[in-house]
């Protein structure tokens, strides 16, 4: 059973604030076929919005250039693994990759027309302010506007 915390975040203020409950997936491995259910639940095609992390200033889950490698590599093979199973299972699915400068990598599938960019923010600043301090785990967030799988 995956644990869970529950954190308020704030996507656009003219909504009423939601708690995200962030689900612990384990690895990445484990996490493809979760977060693949959940998108063919509710979209007949998907684009994910991926955040690539380009460094990693004061984090104590990436300490050097090594665990910055090792989480990019991670997190493209999760995205390479996810579309993979979306497209095997019938649902067309694309990707774009964000870089940013944080120490982890956000996956959002989200409907189209929406800012990506928001939701992004929003579900890093949550981990943030949450002080989650793990390394190598797939979190799954629900938000309002679709889902974020966050990769530390």
């Amino acid at each position: 059973m995956p644990s869970s915390i529950h954190i308020p975040m704030h996507l656009d203020t003219d909504r009423p604030t939601k708690d995200v409950e962030f689900s612990e997936l384990g690895n990445l491995d484990e996490a493809v076929e979760p977060f693949a259910q959940l998108i063919r639940k509710t979209a007949h095609s998907v684009r994910l919005h991926c955040t690539i992390p380009t460094g990693c200033p004061s984090s104590t889950t990436c300490a050097d250039l090594h665990d910055l490698h090792d989480l990019r590599t991670r997190s493209l093979l999760f995205v390479h693994n996810l579309v993979e199973s979306l497209r095997a299972s019938g649902v067309p699915a694309s990707y774009k990759l964000h870089p940013a400068n944080c120490p982890m990598c956000i996956v959002c599938a989200l409907p189209s027309g929406l800012d990506a960019s928001k939701v992004r923010a929003a579900a890093f600043a949550a981990v943030q302010n949450a002080k989650l301090d793990l390394k190598e785990k797939a979190l799954l967030a629900d938000l309002q506007d679709g889902f974020a799988l966050v990769i530390t």
